[in-house]
């Protein structure tokens, strides 16, 4: 569904207000472009109930670092621009207005913020109907770099020491060399060109699998019977 809306023939414009967290961020990012009120609160908050992101928001993340490092940003170095996002995954973060989530990555500087909540519906159409108007286009499917293996390595090396120093729990460090591995494009070398599909693919095999966990399941009936996260 992510793929289908980034890539639909029509411009699609996220009206973003309120609380976007898991889905609804993931959900954001896919569109063409958001336009959000100043009390915009986004984040990839998965971790919170024992998962990773399963729909896109990891692939996201990748894709980014990819478009700016091809940018010229932080020397073209992939493995660097991606842990920013990797970190706000892993301790799912989440911006406190839409200025924080910009700073977060989940809002674009070419996405527009609303002073006064009640025009954010506006504001939103009018940037659809000026895209649609300017001949605005899908942009083309390629496969984009990843950082590799030796990035993961790199990563996992740094949770074992905050896991061995009592600093996060043996399934934290579980689940963030998951989000490493999907991040970072798998068991390829580094610059290695992968597909949108495939970094998905690896997203939804590590959610499903953390769904079978049984600390994983801890957490998410935590969730539900108090409201609180579990830490296991």
């Amino acid at each position: 569904f992510m793929l289908r809306l980034r890539y639909a023939q029509v411009p699609v414009v996220a009206a973003v207000r309120g609380i976007a967290l898991g889905g609804g961020c993931e959900l954001a990012v896919y569109s063409a472009r958001r336009v959000a009120a100043m009390e915009s609160y986004m984040g990839l908050v998965e971790v919170g109930v024992g998962l990773v992101p399963g729909a896109g928001g990891l692939t996201y993340i990748a894709r980014r670092a990819a478009e700016m490092a091809a940018a010229g940003n932080a020397n073209a170095d992939i493995q660097k621009l991606l842990i920013d996002g990797f970190t706000s995954a892993a301790m799912a973060k989440v911006g406190t207005s839409a200025i924080e989530s910009r700073k977060l990555g989940y809002l674009l500087w070419s996405d527009v913020i609303v002073p006064h909540k009640d025009e954010l519906l506006y504001v939103a159409i009018q940037q659809a109907r000026a895209m649609a108007d300017s001949g605005w286009r899908a942009p083309a499917r390629k496969p984009f770099p990843v950082a590799g293996r030796n990035a993961i390595a790199t990563i996992k090396a740094q949770l074992a020491n905050m896991r061995d120093g009592g600093f996060v729990s043996a399934h934290d460090f579980h689940i963030a060399a998951l989000i490493a591995d999907v991040v970072c494009g798998g068991d390829v070398d580094a610059g290695s060109l992968v597909t949108e599909e495939y970094l998905m693919a690896l997203e939804r095999k590590h959610f499903c699998a953390l769904l079978e966990h049984p600390k994983s399941q801890e957490r998410i009936m935590g969730m539900l019977s108090t409201g609180k996260p579990v830490r296991n």
